[in-house]
C-alpha cells in the first residue's frame, strides 16, 4: 500500500540567485527557514477551446501558461550576531529590499527601485520536492503587543515539475524571536500612546513576463511598483493632547519602534514620513481606539521604511 504524504513533514529552503532563474542549490544545513503554514499553488492556465461542435458539449482544454505561488509566514528576527545577516534576509531581498551589512554592528534593509534580486525555493512536502526559481514577492509585517513580530509573504516564481526526493535533515536556526514589548513606539517623538499593533503592507506589484519563447509562456517575474501602507491603532486621547485629524493628509510624521533588547536580535523599524489618513473609530474591549491608516512616503527616495538589526 502506498505511503501517504504528511502535511507536517514540510521543509522550505531558500537562497539568493546570483543569476536570475539559475538554481543556486540551497542547502538544508544553512538555508532552511522556519516557515509557518507554507502553501504552494501550481497555477496552470487552461487553454480553452470554444469551438462550435454542433451541440452544447465542449472540447477539452490544454495546459497553458504556468507559474508557482508560494505563501508562508516567518518570525521577524535577527541572526543572533550583530552584523551577521539573518536567515530571513534573502526573503526581504527578493521582496525589493537592499541589504547593507556593517561588520559586527548592523544589518539594514531598505527598499530599492532597480536591480531587484530573486531567490530559489526548495519546497519539500514529505517525499516530494518542488524547485521554484526566479522568485520575487510581496511582504507584510505584523507587530502585536505580547506576540512575536511576523512576516507574511507571497512569492511568485517559475514552474517546474515536482520530483520524488527524500526529505533532507535540516540544521535549524536557534535564535529565539523577541516579544513585542517595551518597544518605545514613537509618533512624532510622542512615546506615550497606548496601541496594540502596527501593520505594514508593502503592496509590491509583482508581474509576469509573458514570452512566446518560454516553455511555460512566462519567462519570469518583475517588481514594477509598490504602495507601502501602515496601520496603527492607538487608544483615543483628548484632541488637545494629540490631534491626529490635524495631521491627516497634512503633516508627515516619523514613526519608529524597537523589538528586542539582545545584541544581534534587536530590530528597529523607522518610517520617516508617515502620511496619515483620517482616523476611524473602533473599540478594543470597550475601550475606544482610533484606527489610523496611512502612507509610508519617501523622504529622499527609497527610504520610506528602514529595518535595522543590531
Amino acid at each position: 500500500m502506498p505511503t501517504a504524504l504528511r502535511k507536517k513533514n514540510q521543509l522550505l529552503l531558500v537562497k539568493i540567485e546570483t543569476t536570475y532563474d539559475t538554481d543556486p542549490t540551497p542547502a538544508a544545513a544553512t538555508e532552511s527557514i522556519l516557515a509557518i503554514d507554507p502553501q504552494i499553488k501550481e497555477s496552470i492556465e487552461p487553454g480553452r477551446r470554444p469551438a462550435q461542435v454542433g451541440s452544447l458539449s465542449r472540447l477539452p482544454s490544454v495546459d497553458g501558461s504556468k507559474f508557482v505561488e508560494v505563501t508562508f509566514k516567518v518570525e521577524l528576527k535577527g541572526s543572533g550576531t550583530a552584523g551577521t545577516a539573518p536567515r530571513i534576509g534573502p526573503l526581504l531581498r527578493a521582496c525589493g529590499f537592499d541589504q547593507t551589512i556593517v561588520a559586527s554592528t548592523s544589518v539594514t534593509y531598505k527598499p530599492i527601485s532597480a536591480n531587484f534580486e530573486s531567490v530559489t525555493f526548495y519546497f519539500f512536502i514529505d517525499g516530494r520536492r518542488h524547485i521554484i526559481t526566479g522568485t520575487r514577492g510581496d511582504p507584510k509585517l505584523f507587530f502585536e503587543a505580547g506576540q512575536f513580530p511576523m512576516l507574511d509573504l507571497t512569492f511568485k516564481g517559475r514552474y517546474a515539475a515536482s520530483t520524488l526526493v527524500a526529505l533532507p535533515t535540516p540544521t535549524l536556526e536557534t535564535t529565539l524571536p523577541q516579544i513585542c514589548k517595551s518597544c518605545n513606539f514613537q509618533y512624532n517623538s510622542k512615546n506615550t500612546l497606548v496601541l496594540k499593533s502596527v501593520n505594514i503592507e508593502m503592496n509590491n506589484t509583482v508581474v509576469p513576463r509573458p514570452s512566446l519563447n518560454d516553455a511555460n509562456s512566462i519567462v519570469g517575474f518583475e517588481i514594477t511598483g509598490r504602495d507601502p501602507m501602515v496601520t496603527i491603532d492607538p487608544e483615543m486621547i483628548i484632541e488637545t493632547s494629540y490631534a491626529f485629524r490635524t495631521d491627516a493628509f497634512t503633516n508627515q510624521r516619523q514613526i519608529s519602534w524597537v523589538v528586542g533588547a539582545t545584541a544581534g536580535n534587536i530590530c528597529t523599524i523607522t518610517i520617516p514620513k508617515f502620511n496619515p489618513y483620517f482616523p476611524e473609530y473602533a473599540d478594543r474591549d470597550e475601550i475606544m481606539v482610533e484606527t489610523i491608516k496611512g502612507e509610508a512616503s519617501q523622504n529622499t527616495g527609497n527610504d520610506e521604511i528602514e529595518i535595522v538589526f543590531t
